[in-house]
């Protein structure tokens, strides 16, 4: 696999709720929108006060939204070769990037970098206390989960690590990137396609859920560890109790 050079991640929404998760996600990170790509223009970078932006809205023409990552990688053909051996699907590919699927079913893409360096934004702070959108959770039913995290380790290079319960790996990609990840074994009566939710850590985190309340966020579910969230256009995330780095 070609070292994974970057990491970004992308909130998918429909057509009719992007404006209002622009305005949230803008909010509740400290960025701003920046010129939309695509063919279409249905790529929304959120651009960071410093260093280089890693979150993104994409503009989907289904009704449901999801959260999925891209692995930028400076060679792209070998990289979409490994993942193809790997077990991962081809779903759409164009010249500098590939939709692929896992073969749990996890939407990624894999890009050309072309930046020969980027720099890691710093976590912003709020009267004091700071919060960033830091760790990409992948949700993995239970008769995939360790498939799909031999697939994840083999395709971005990263060694597992405990957290502390016996359902999550930590995966950090070598490297200085923006985003880990979290690989979380769903329930027995989770049935289901792998999938991911953003995850934010908070120097206060029931300081910090309470600012995304006033943001238009609900919360669905505390525990000791994280509260889990919903934005106004029905994205899942989490607040959890990491500290920021």
């Amino acid at each position: 696999m070609s070292q994974v050079a970057w990491l970004s991640v992308f909130a998918d929404v429909p057509v009719d709720r992007l404006e209002r998760a622009q305005r949230f996600w803008e909010c509740a990170t400290a960025t701003s929108a920046g010129t939309p790509s695509g063919a279409h223009g249905e790529f929304v970078p959120l651009e960071p006060e410093r260093g280089d932006r890693y979150l993104w809205l994409q503009r989907v023409e289904r009704d449901t939204t999801g959260w999925h990552p891209d692995l930028h990688v400076r060679d792209l053909d070998r990289a979409v070769a490994r993942a193809r051996d790997c077990g991962a699907r081809i779903v759409r590919a164009a010249e500098v990037l590939v939709a692929l699927a896992t073969p749990a079913g996890q939407p990624f893409c894999l890009v050309r970098e072309e930046d020969p360096a980027r720099e890691r934004p710093p976590a912003p702070a709020w009267d004091g206390r700071r919060s960033v959108a830091d760790q990409l959770c992948l949700d993995i039913p239970a008769g995939t989960y360790e498939s799909e995290t031999a697939f994840w380790r083999a395709l971005t290079g990263g060694q597992p690590s405990t957290s502390g319960r016996p359902e999550f790996q930590r995966l950090r990609p070598p490297g200085e990137l923006p985003v880990q990840f979290l690989l979380q074994r769903l329930g027995a009566d989770d049935g289901g396609v792998a999938r991911a939710h953003l995850d934010m850590s908070a120097d206060d985190p029931a300081a910090e859920v309470a600012r995304h309340q006033s943001l238009g966020a609900t919360v669905v579910r505390e525990t000791d560890g994280w509260t889990t969230l919903v934005d106004p256009v029905g994205l899942t995330y989490c607040v959890t109790h990491r500290t920021p780095s």
